[in-house]
Protein backbone atom coordinates (compact mmCIF):
# COMPACT_ATOMS: atom_id res chain seq x y z
CA UNK A 1 0.00 0.00 0.00
CA UNK A 2 1.40 3.46 -0.70
CA UNK A 3 2.00 5.76 2.14
CA UNK A 4 1.51 9.52 0.53
CA UNK A 5 3.33 11.79 2.80
CA UNK A 6 1.47 14.79 4.20
CA UNK A 7 4.04 16.71 6.25
CA UNK A 8 3.96 20.71 5.11
CA UNK A 9 1.55 19.47 2.33
CA UNK A 10 -2.12 19.42 1.56
CA UNK A 11 -3.51 17.44 -1.42
CA UNK A 12 -6.94 18.84 -3.41
CA UNK A 13 -9.64 16.84 -4.53
CA UNK A 14 -11.47 18.00 -8.01
CA UNK A 15 -15.40 18.09 -7.12
CA UNK A 16 -17.74 18.57 -10.30
CA UNK A 17 -21.32 18.74 -10.51
CA UNK A 18 -24.07 17.21 -8.57
CA UNK A 19 -27.10 16.04 -10.05
CA UNK A 20 -29.73 18.24 -8.48
CA UNK A 21 -27.46 21.06 -8.93
CA UNK A 22 -27.10 20.53 -12.76
CA UNK A 23 -30.76 21.57 -13.23
CA UNK A 24 -30.08 24.92 -12.15
CA UNK A 25 -26.89 25.56 -14.12
CA UNK A 26 -26.17 25.67 -17.86
CA UNK A 27 -23.12 23.72 -18.92
CA UNK A 28 -21.29 26.74 -19.42
CA UNK A 29 -22.25 27.53 -15.42
CA UNK A 30 -21.32 24.45 -14.24
CA UNK A 31 -18.10 24.26 -15.47
CA UNK A 32 -17.33 27.77 -14.05
CA UNK A 33 -18.51 26.86 -10.32
CA UNK A 34 -16.51 23.57 -9.99
CA UNK A 35 -15.43 23.09 -7.03
CA UNK A 36 -11.97 21.95 -5.52
CA UNK A 37 -10.90 21.12 -2.31
CA UNK A 38 -7.46 21.01 0.04
CA UNK A 39 -7.51 19.12 2.66
CA UNK A 40 -4.81 18.85 5.94
CA UNK A 41 -4.94 17.46 9.49
CA UNK A 42 -4.39 20.26 12.41
CA UNK A 43 -1.15 19.33 14.43
CA UNK A 44 1.18 21.29 16.99
CA UNK A 45 4.35 21.34 14.71
CA UNK A 46 3.52 18.94 11.73
CA UNK A 47 0.86 17.59 9.48
CA UNK A 48 -0.65 13.51 9.50
CA UNK A 49 -3.71 11.61 9.73
CA UNK A 50 -2.78 9.57 12.74
CA UNK A 51 0.07 7.81 14.71
CA UNK A 52 1.87 5.17 12.98
CA UNK A 53 5.10 4.96 13.97
CA UNK A 54 6.72 5.98 17.62
CA UNK A 55 7.41 9.64 17.14
CA UNK A 56 3.34 10.03 15.73
CA UNK A 57 4.56 10.86 12.38
CA UNK A 58 1.45 9.57 9.73
CA UNK A 59 0.41 9.13 6.16
CA UNK A 60 -2.96 9.09 4.38
CA UNK A 61 -2.61 5.70 3.12
CA UNK A 62 -3.94 4.18 -0.57
CA UNK A 63 -8.35 3.60 -0.27
CA UNK A 64 -8.37 5.82 2.42
CA UNK A 65 -12.02 7.69 2.71
CA UNK A 66 -13.30 10.97 4.15
CA UNK A 67 -17.36 11.87 4.20
CA UNK A 68 -17.88 15.12 2.71
CA UNK A 69 -21.12 17.51 3.34
CA UNK A 70 -22.18 20.46 1.11
CA UNK A 71 -24.13 23.15 2.67
CA UNK A 72 -27.82 22.82 4.00
CA UNK A 73 -27.29 18.97 2.45
CA UNK A 74 -27.63 16.10 4.79
CA UNK A 75 -26.41 13.49 2.37
CA UNK A 76 -22.63 13.22 2.13
CA UNK A 77 -20.45 12.82 -0.42
CA UNK A 78 -17.47 9.96 -0.58
CA UNK A 79 -14.02 10.78 -1.59
CA UNK A 80 -11.38 7.84 -1.99
CA UNK A 81 -7.54 8.03 -2.19
CA UNK A 82 -6.78 6.00 -5.01
CA UNK A 83 -3.92 5.98 -7.26
CA UNK A 84 -2.42 9.19 -5.43
CA UNK A 85 -5.50 10.72 -5.92
CA UNK A 86 -8.48 11.94 -4.12
CA UNK A 87 -11.92 10.87 -6.41
CA UNK A 88 -15.58 11.49 -5.25
CA UNK A 89 -18.25 8.94 -5.22
CA UNK A 90 -20.39 11.99 -7.04
CA UNK A 91 -20.38 15.24 -8.14
CA UNK A 92 -20.67 18.41 -6.35
CA UNK A 93 -20.69 21.92 -7.44
CA UNK A 94 -20.71 25.85 -5.53
CA UNK A 95 -24.00 27.17 -5.90
CA UNK A 96 -23.07 30.98 -6.96
CA UNK A 97 -19.66 33.12 -6.82
CA UNK A 98 -20.84 35.60 -4.37
CA UNK A 99 -22.13 34.00 -1.21
CA UNK A 100 -20.00 32.29 1.83
CA UNK A 101 -21.11 29.17 2.87
CA UNK A 102 -20.09 25.94 5.56
CA UNK A 103 -18.72 22.85 4.28
CA UNK A 104 -18.03 19.67 7.36
CA UNK A 105 -16.12 16.72 6.65
CA UNK A 106 -14.86 13.71 8.70
CA UNK A 107 -12.71 10.51 8.68
CA UNK A 108 -13.21 7.68 8.32
CA UNK A 109 -15.89 7.49 6.00
CA UNK A 110 -18.68 5.47 7.35
CA UNK A 111 -21.55 4.20 4.86
CA UNK A 112 -24.17 4.14 7.73
CA UNK A 113 -24.07 8.25 8.39
CA UNK A 114 -27.52 8.92 6.98
CA UNK A 115 -27.08 12.64 8.52
CA UNK A 116 -24.60 15.38 9.10
CA UNK A 117 -26.41 14.73 12.63
CA UNK A 118 -25.44 10.97 13.69
CA UNK A 119 -22.13 10.10 12.15
CA UNK A 120 -21.00 6.68 13.39
CA UNK A 121 -17.25 6.96 14.93
CA UNK A 122 -15.00 3.51 15.20
CA UNK A 123 -15.51 1.11 18.25
CA UNK A 124 -12.64 1.81 20.99
CA UNK A 125 -13.99 -1.27 22.37
CA UNK A 126 -12.37 -3.46 19.69
CA UNK A 127 -9.20 -1.97 19.75
CA UNK A 128 -5.88 -4.10 19.66
CA UNK A 129 -3.36 -1.87 21.84
CA UNK A 130 -1.23 -1.96 18.08
CA UNK A 131 0.49 0.85 17.42
CA UNK A 132 -0.25 0.02 13.70
CA UNK A 133 -3.56 -0.32 14.30
CA UNK A 134 -4.21 3.23 15.75
CA UNK A 135 -5.25 4.02 12.17
CA UNK A 136 -8.89 1.74 12.11
CA UNK A 137 -9.77 3.74 15.41
CA UNK A 138 -8.68 7.42 14.84
CA UNK A 139 -11.64 9.92 13.87
CA UNK A 140 -10.81 13.65 12.57
CA UNK A 141 -13.16 16.46 11.44
CA UNK A 142 -13.02 19.16 10.04
CA UNK A 143 -15.19 22.55 8.84
CA UNK A 144 -14.78 25.71 7.12
CA UNK A 145 -17.16 28.65 5.89
CA UNK A 146 -15.62 30.61 2.50
CA UNK A 147 -16.66 31.61 -0.69
CA UNK A 148 -15.87 30.93 -4.15
CA UNK A 149 -14.07 34.15 -4.66
CA UNK A 150 -11.77 33.69 -1.44
CA UNK A 151 -9.79 31.27 -2.74
CA UNK A 152 -10.63 30.80 -6.68
CA UNK A 153 -13.24 27.62 -5.81
CA UNK A 154 -11.03 26.16 -3.58
CA UNK A 155 -12.38 24.71 -0.08
CA UNK A 156 -9.52 24.71 2.13
CA UNK A 157 -9.90 22.34 5.25
CA UNK A 158 -6.22 23.72 6.26
CA UNK A 159 -4.54 26.08 8.98
CA UNK A 160 -7.38 26.73 11.88
CA UNK A 161 -9.92 24.57 9.82
CA UNK A 162 -8.21 21.59 9.13
CA UNK A 163 -9.03 18.06 10.23
CA UNK A 164 -8.59 17.88 13.85
CA UNK A 165 -7.59 14.58 16.10
CA UNK A 166 -11.77 13.65 18.18
CA UNK A 167 -10.07 11.35 20.70
CA UNK A 168 -7.57 11.13 22.87
CA UNK A 169 -4.11 9.22 21.94
CA UNK A 170 -2.55 7.22 25.04
CA UNK A 171 0.86 5.17 25.12
CA UNK A 172 1.86 3.15 27.33
CA UNK A 173 6.09 0.91 27.48
CA UNK A 174 6.73 -0.78 30.18
CA UNK A 175 10.75 -1.51 30.52
CA UNK A 176 12.41 -3.65 32.76
CA UNK A 177 14.88 -2.49 35.28
CA UNK A 178 17.86 -4.84 34.48
CA UNK A 179 19.02 -6.00 31.66
CA UNK A 180 19.35 -9.61 33.03
CA UNK A 181 16.18 -9.90 34.12
CA UNK A 182 13.45 -11.47 32.70
CA UNK A 183 9.79 -9.85 32.42
CA UNK A 184 7.03 -11.11 30.60
CA UNK A 185 3.47 -9.34 30.77
CA UNK A 186 0.78 -11.48 30.89
CA UNK A 187 -2.33 -8.84 30.57
CA UNK A 188 -2.43 -4.66 30.09
CA UNK A 189 -5.83 -3.38 31.34
CA UNK A 190 -7.04 0.21 31.05
CA UNK A 191 -10.01 1.16 33.08
CA UNK A 192 -12.23 4.59 33.72
CA UNK A 193 -15.89 5.58 33.14
CA UNK A 194 -16.80 5.67 30.25
CA UNK A 195 -13.42 5.90 28.37
CA UNK A 196 -14.40 2.90 25.53
CA UNK A 197 -18.26 3.48 25.09
CA UNK A 198 -19.63 4.17 21.42
CA UNK A 199 -20.24 7.37 20.72
CA UNK A 200 -21.52 9.06 17.14
CA UNK A 201 -20.50 12.82 15.83
CA UNK A 202 -22.56 15.52 15.19
CA UNK A 203 -22.13 18.96 12.93
CA UNK A 204 -24.50 21.47 14.23
CA UNK A 205 -25.93 24.64 12.73
CA UNK A 206 -22.69 25.83 14.68
CA UNK A 207 -19.61 24.84 14.98
CA UNK A 208 -20.60 24.82 19.01
CA UNK A 209 -23.09 22.36 18.05
CA UNK A 210 -20.16 20.03 16.72
CA UNK A 211 -19.49 17.21 19.14
CA UNK A 212 -19.82 13.73 20.62
CA UNK A 213 -22.64 12.20 21.29
CA UNK A 214 -23.18 8.83 23.69
CA UNK A 215 -24.80 6.10 22.20
CA UNK A 216 -27.07 4.56 25.03
CA UNK A 217 -26.42 0.78 26.37
CA UNK A 218 -23.01 1.01 24.77
CA UNK A 219 -21.02 2.10 27.91
CA UNK A 220 -17.94 0.21 28.49
CA UNK A 221 -15.16 1.48 31.01
CA UNK A 222 -12.28 -1.59 30.48
CA UNK A 223 -10.23 -2.50 27.79
CA UNK A 224 -8.09 -5.55 28.75
CA UNK A 225 -5.17 -7.35 26.53
CA UNK A 226 -4.87 -10.65 27.13
CA UNK A 227 -1.80 -12.60 25.91
CA UNK A 228 -2.43 -16.55 25.42
CA UNK A 229 1.70 -16.12 25.07
CA UNK A 230 3.32 -14.18 27.70
CA UNK A 231 5.19 -11.11 25.87
CA UNK A 232 8.53 -11.02 26.51
CA UNK A 233 9.94 -7.23 27.72
CA UNK A 234 13.01 -6.86 26.16
CA UNK A 235 16.03 -3.75 26.77
CA UNK A 236 13.63 -1.50 24.21
CA UNK A 237 10.37 -1.93 26.63
CA UNK A 238 6.55 -3.15 25.73
CA UNK A 239 4.06 -0.51 24.12
CA UNK A 240 0.64 -0.76 24.42
CA UNK A 241 -1.03 2.40 22.16
CA UNK A 242 -4.80 3.46 22.61
CA UNK A 243 -7.79 5.76 22.01
CA UNK A 244 -9.82 7.49 24.75
CA UNK A 245 -13.15 9.27 24.50
CA UNK A 246 -11.92 12.77 25.82
CA UNK A 247 -13.11 13.12 29.05
CA UNK A 248 -12.95 14.38 32.40
CA UNK A 249 -12.86 11.53 35.16
CA UNK A 250 -14.17 11.65 38.77
CA UNK A 251 -12.07 8.48 39.62
CA UNK A 252 -8.31 8.65 37.64
CA UNK A 253 -7.82 6.22 34.53
CA UNK A 254 -6.68 2.97 36.09
CA UNK A 255 -3.70 1.03 34.42
CA UNK A 256 -3.01 -2.56 35.36
CA UNK A 257 -0.27 -4.55 34.36
CA UNK A 258 0.24 -8.81 34.98
CA UNK A 259 3.71 -9.52 34.38
CA UNK A 260 5.88 -12.21 35.62
CA UNK A 261 9.43 -11.80 36.76
CA UNK A 262 12.01 -14.63 36.85
CA UNK A 263 8.80 -16.79 37.09
CA UNK A 264 6.93 -15.45 39.81
CA UNK A 265 4.01 -13.75 39.26
CA UNK A 266 2.68 -9.98 39.86
CA UNK A 267 0.47 -7.20 39.65
CA UNK A 268 0.48 -3.60 39.50
CA UNK A 269 -1.56 -1.08 38.77
CA UNK A 270 -1.70 3.05 38.72
CA UNK A 271 -4.53 5.65 39.14
CA UNK A 272 -1.61 8.24 38.31
CA UNK A 273 -2.45 8.82 34.85
CA UNK A 274 -4.76 11.78 35.64
CA UNK A 275 -8.13 12.10 35.17
CA UNK A 276 -8.07 14.26 31.87
CA UNK A 277 -7.52 13.43 28.23
CA UNK A 278 -8.53 15.88 26.09
CA UNK A 279 -9.43 15.12 22.11
CA UNK A 280 -6.42 15.96 19.98
CA UNK A 281 -3.93 15.46 22.28
CA UNK A 282 -0.75 12.43 22.96
CA UNK A 283 -0.49 11.23 26.70
CA UNK A 284 2.63 9.39 26.22
CA UNK A 285 4.12 7.07 29.37
CA UNK A 286 7.06 4.63 30.49
CA UNK A 287 7.02 2.41 33.60
CA UNK A 288 10.11 1.10 34.63
CA UNK A 289 9.74 -1.96 36.66
CA UNK A 290 11.80 -2.44 39.84
CA UNK A 291 12.15 -4.60 42.80
CA UNK A 292 10.24 -1.36 44.84
CA UNK A 293 6.91 -0.89 41.81
CA UNK A 294 7.03 1.25 39.14
CA UNK A 295 8.19 4.22 38.22
CA UNK A 296 6.27 5.99 35.75
CA UNK A 297 7.72 9.28 33.18
CA UNK A 298 5.55 11.09 30.67
CA UNK A 299 7.52 12.72 27.14
CA UNK A 300 6.17 14.48 25.06
CA UNK A 301 5.65 13.99 20.80
CA UNK A 302 6.06 17.36 18.65
CA UNK A 303 3.46 15.66 16.19
CA UNK A 304 0.60 15.71 18.30
CA UNK A 305 -0.83 18.48 21.41
CA UNK A 306 1.33 16.24 23.20
CA UNK A 307 0.97 16.56 27.51
CA UNK A 308 3.70 15.78 29.39
CA UNK A 309 3.61 14.03 32.68
CA UNK A 310 5.10 13.69 36.23
CA UNK A 311 7.05 11.28 37.49
CA UNK A 312 5.17 8.78 39.76
CA UNK A 313 5.86 5.60 41.61
CA UNK A 314 3.75 2.65 41.86
CA UNK A 315 3.78 -0.33 44.75
CA UNK A 316 4.29 -3.66 43.14
CA UNK A 317 2.29 -6.26 44.34
CA UNK A 318 3.04 -10.25 44.31
CA UNK A 319 0.34 -12.53 43.15
CA UNK A 320 -0.78 -15.08 45.78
Amino acid sequence: MKNLNLIGACWCMSVLAACQQNELLTSGEADSLALDLQASVFQGSALSRTATQENGASDFQEKDSLGFFMPDEELQVKWTLAGGEWKPGQTVNWKDKINEYTFCAYYPYSESAVSRAAIPMPDLGTQTGKLADIGAFDFLAARTTTSYGANSGVVSFTGEAAFRHIYALVSVTVKKDLEKENVTLDEMVFEGDGLFSRHTYRFGEEAEQDGMQAVGGSEKSRLAFSYEEPVAVESGGYTAVVLLNPAELEEALRFTIGYRRDGISYTASTTGMGNTFEGGKFYKYTLKLTKEGLKLVGNAIKDWDAQTMPDISVEETPVE
